[in-house]
């Protein structure tokens, strides 16, 4: 059985994209074909059960149409293998050791889905029990940077985005404050309620200042490989690349108050449990 060895449990809009994208370049490290597998936040928060549907159908299709579309012969054995996962009994234990089955003998497994890090504790002992003591990596960003990202990605969705900024200039500043309230966007950066349900595993925990991925991206992939066991001596080429590039449009200043306020508590959190040399580089 082939069940993660590791998982990086976000946050998101914290570079876990990056990570992922990374990751897949190391010779000695298997991850399935699509990112954010969500089944530990479908089992444990029933509240995102909707879109978890939605997002495994469009990442299963997106890879599928991926082999279909490679250039030589047809890769039957990976068409079966993305069909299975849509057709067999889904978000069951059965289920997710079938998507790791594909990984290669020898390799270290792992998983990347940021919404692990709002798990519960009755989640996490369900990790701990299938997985068998796995390794976490928790990246840690500004929380109005992180928020502020979140926000824009969310607005995209939903469409308020389009109705709020024309020519990359606000036109609704009310549709940003209406956003805002959506639960899911203190919920995902909320790092004084889940960080210390992770500080529990001691020495397989390692907590990254988001700003190191700019920073020092190859000396962080070196980190990272060496707290999961892999080889160090990669040469991470696009390490230096952004994966996300935003819209570039800066927050306004109305927007970051109000956000500095809401998420002052999460900045205070950080600087204490972390000390402020951590803090300068998130």
């Amino acid at each position: 059985m082939s069940l993660p060895n590791f998982f990086c449990i976000g946050a998101q809009k914290a570079g876990t994209t990056w990570l992922d994208k990374q990751l897949r370049m190391h010779p000695e490290v298997w991850l399935p074909p699509m990112k954010e597998v969500h089944y530990f936040d479908y089992v444990h928060r029933p509240e995102f059960r909707k879109w978890i549907s939605w997002h495994l159908r469009a990442t299963t299709r997106r890879e599928l149409n991926k082999l279909i579309e490679k250039p030589g012969k047809l890769n039957w054995k990976g068409v079966n293998y993305l069909s299975n996962i849509m057709t067999r009994e889904k978000f069951t234990d059965s289920w997710y050791e079938y998507i790791f089955s594909e990984a290669e003998s020898g390799k270290v497994t792992g998983e990347i889905t940021p919404e692990y890090s709002t798990l519960n504790k009755s989640a996490i002992r369900h990790i701990e029990k299938l997985c068998q003591e796995p390794k976490y990596i928790y990246i840690i960003r500004d929380p109005v940077k992180r928020t502020w990202s979140q926000l824009k990605m969310n607005m995209v969705r939903n469409g308020d985005y389009s109705k709020a900024v024309k020519n990359n200039k606000v036109v609704d500043l009310d549709l940003f404050y209406n956003n805002v309230r959506h639960e899911s966007i203190l919920d995902r950066g909320n790092y004084s309620k889940y960080v210390p349900n992770w500080d529990q595993f001691s020495g397989r925990v390692k907590y990254i200042p988001f700003g190191d991925i700019k920073e020092r991206p190859k000396d962080l992939l070196k980190e990272v490989c060496d707290f999961i066991d892999v080889s160090t001596e990669v040469d991470f080429s696009s390490a230096s690349t952004q994966v996300h590039k935003g819209s570039g449009m800066k927050i306004p200043q109305s927007v970051h108050d109000m956000l500095s306020e809401m998420l002052a508590e999460q900045t205070t959190f950080i600087t204490e449990r972390f000390g402020k040399n951590f803090y300068s580089k998130i």
